[in-house]
């Protein structure tokens, strides 16, 4: 008996039978998981106090500039580096809403 190579419908190969897992990423770590959400709400810290700058091109600029600093790093996947960054991101935050009540 003869393989099946080919829709005989249409006369096309069948596609490599490829499901929605199998294009998945590796599944994270434990702690990969709790970095990424760490990750995620310091994003939303600083997009929530870009609400606060009165002048929308000047807001528009900052949240761009959030955006790069952040999708610079979105592959980083060593969690000690990871854990450096959010430590930065942390310290830069406060001096960034400290620096905001003089901007007003």
């Amino acid at each position: 008996m003869a393989a099946i190579t080919s829709n005989s419908a249409v006369g096309m190969p069948f596609a490599p039978h490829t499901t929605a897992a199998s294009r998945r990423p590796p599944a994270l770590s434990f702690q990969q998981f709790i970095q990424r959400g760490k990750v995620r709400a310091m994003y939303r810290k600083y997009m929530r106090l870009t609400k606060r700058i009165p002048d929308k091109q000047n807001r528009r600029e900052m949240r761009e500039w959030i955006r790069s600093d952040f999708d610079r790093y979105r592959h980083e996947t060593d969690s000690r580096r990871v854990e450096v960054l959010l430590a930065q991101a942390s310290r830069q935050y406060k001096e960034m809403e400290s620096g905001m009540f003089t901007m007003l």
